[in-house]
């Protein structure tokens, strides 16, 4: 019978040729040896004078990577004379302008990074064509376009439109009496082109693009002297009165005096006085008499004595009208017709003023009255309501301050002291004070507290004590 054949199965423990192979120890070494002469040779290889634009340069955040040169430069360029040639049309009612940017120059650099963009990889040497193209894909260049336009060009033309679009506001008419301001003919509000806003949206479209039509930002413009902001036209703002029972006549008249060059005065909107400027000199020729008058720590006579009391009663009442005061000075002692802190004192050699401005968006009207049968002196405001209503607050710190120099009255008739070293007090000269001013703000319709606003911090010098003092000399030896 013939035998049958089966297949030899390996003696164990024997390993087959390719096993053996890949167990060698130098079959590792060779593997290495193989990896890096096939990537030298794929690396050596490579493109590097291809049509295209490297991958990893963008421009404008554009992957440039999937255009070729001719491609690249068509896109670019036509992005730019897209936003260079468009018209856009300017529009307000029934007027209308036609607006592109090439008319006021605008242009883009896109030769010069076209030229950036094609040059990352494709110039130099193979070696460095080779590792910029490497290092590109790991760190990417961004390149952008820049532009530049004739400014001047561009607001001359927005200037352009504005002249067109504006109509001026009309202020109403304002008949200042004797003892109001009244409103004859009413205001009619303007309007004018907002040109900052325009500035800016045509730089936007010019840049980026957008709708074909722009409506013109155009804004209303609110006449100076308005008939609508209040009630009734004018209404009175605020009142302040401060009490004359202590004065002399002669020192009652120069407070009215004082107080009548401010009666029916206008002070427009950002408009800036000066209680010295307006009063001017005080003289006796321009009907001004001697009163008592604060010199120091000291109670004296002067020409015009009564004038602090004027501009005092006119700052009590600017405070309460909302008006930012540039200048004022507190009284070297403490004053008995207003309240701490609530003085404004002023003197003829301006050394001392009261300055004050208008920072409404709206005319102020002032007007003065002294009564002189109840002893008392008033200053008004009129004008638009403020924002907020407004009290102020007055704060004595400290109410003991003694000054410890004194002055002396002779006695000639020996009553009170006889001898040049008798001292017998006359009077007692008033403590001084430390003081703070505030005004604070309410809500009209709660009367919720909105913020309070520190004026002023003062400090007093007490009065001086008046003693007595004799004319006689003391006789020698006299015990």
């Amino acid at each position: 019978m013939p035998s049958k054949s089966r297949a030899q199965r390996p003696a164990a423990g024997k390993r087959s040729g390719l096993s053996e192979l890949f167990s060698h120890p130098l079959f590792a070494v060779v593997l290495v040896i193989i990896s890096v002469l096939v990537f030298v040779l794929i690396r050596n290889g490579a493109p590097t004078d291809h049509g295209y634009y490297c991958e990893g340069v963008y421009v404008n955040s554009v992957d440039m990577s999937v255009f070729t040169k001719e491609q690249g430069e068509e896109q670019l360029k036509g992005w730019a004379d897209g936003l260079v040639q468009a018209e856009y049309v300017l529009s307000f009612e029934d007027q209308t302008w036609m607006f592109s940017p090439a008319d006021v120059g605008l242009s883009f650099n896109t030769e010069e990074v076209l030229t950036r963009a094609w040059n990352l990889g494709h110039m130099g040497s193979r070696k460095d064509r080779e590792n910029l193209m490497m290092t590109l894909k790991y760190q990417p260049q961004y390149l952008w376009t820049e532009h530049t336009y004739d400014e001047e060009k561009l607001r001359e033309f927005i200037a352009q439109i504005a002249e067109k679009l504006y109509i001026a506001p009309i202020d109403a008419e304002i008949v200042i009496t004797s003892t109001k301001p009244e409103v004859l003919t009413q205001s009619v509000d303007g309007r004018e082109l907002d040109e900052e806003a325009l500035y800016e949206t045509l730089v936007d479209v010019m840049l980026a693009g957008g709708a074909k039509e722009i409506p013109l930002p155009v804004k209303e413009k609110n006449a100076a002297v308005s008939s609508n902001d209040a009630e009734d036209g004018l209404q009175l703002i605020v009142s302040y009165t401060t009490s004359l029972e202590e004065s002399s006549s002669a020192r009652k008249r120069n407070v009215r005096l004082a107080l009548n060059n401010f009666n029916g005065f206008e002070l427009k909107s950002g408009e800036l006085a000066s209680f010295n400027e307006i009063v001017g000199e005080r003289t006796v020729l321009r009907g001004y008499s001697e009163a008592t008058v604060y010199y120091g720590a000291s109670v004296t006579s002067g020409i015009g004595g009564g004038i602090c009391q004027a501009s005092s009663t006119l700052y009590g009442a600017l405070l309460k009208a909302g008006m930012d005061i540039i200048e004022r000075a507190p009284h070297t002692m403490v004053v008995s017709y207003c309240a701490a802190s609530m003085d404004a004192a002023v003197s003829d050699d301006a050394l001392q003023d009261l300055v004050f401005i208008n920072n409404t968006d709206y005319n102020i009207y002032i007007f003065t009255n002294v009564n002189m049968s109840e002893e008392t002196a008033t200053v008004e405001i009129y004008g638009t309501r403020p924002d907020y209503r407004i009290e102020l607050e007055s704060t004595i710190i400290q109410n003991n301050i003694k000054n410890p120099n004194i002055s002396t009255v002779k006695d000639p008739t020996g009553v009170y002291a006889y001898y040049t070293d008798d001292y017998t007090i006359k009077t007692v000269g008033k403590l001084g004070r430390r003081s703070k001013l505030e005004r604070i703000y309410y809500d009209w319709d709660t009367g919720a507290e909105v913020k309070r606003e520190l004026i002023s911090e003062d400090y007093y010098e007490g009065e001086r004590d008046v003693y007595y003092v004799g004319v006689h000399p003391v006789a020698s030896g006299v015990q």
